[in-house]
């Protein structure tokens, strides 16, 4: 289980800067050629979504903060199946792989019976 929370933390705070990082440079570029930047919800929500997820990671016996990132996870699932069947992002598979994964962590912290001593 400890195994587990270090990667999708890492992977998590990796993701999270990457994100920002290409958004920050997409926007420079679509304003270089005359286009309109993205808008600001379209970096902070999933921002938020995955800082959440990272919260539920850090915190796995929060209850409520572990349901309430399961609902931001299936919110960044659906953002990013919105991006891969509108835009074609095909790397953003990735990120629904790394969320199936962080639903195992969520089954596991979630429902897991406590120990008898």
């Amino acid at each position: 289980m400890n195994a587990l929370r270090w990667m999708l933390g890492l992977i998590a705070a990796l993701f999270a800067g990457g994100y920002v990082a290409l958004v920050l440079m997409a926007n420079a570029f679509r304003r270089s050629v005359g286009a309109s930047a993205n808008g600001p919800l379209f970096i902070v929500l999933p921002v938020l979504g995955i800082a959440l997820l990272l919260a539920a990671i850090l915190f796995p016996s929060n209850k409520p903060l572990l349901h309430g990132a399961a609902l931001a996870a299936v919110g960044l699932a659906g953002f990013c199946l919105w991006q891969i069947f509108r835009d074609g992002a095909a790397p953003l598979w990735f990120a629904v792989v790394y969320l199936a994964a962080w639903f195992v962590f969520y089954g596991l912290a979630a429902w897991r019976v406590a120990q008898q001593p």
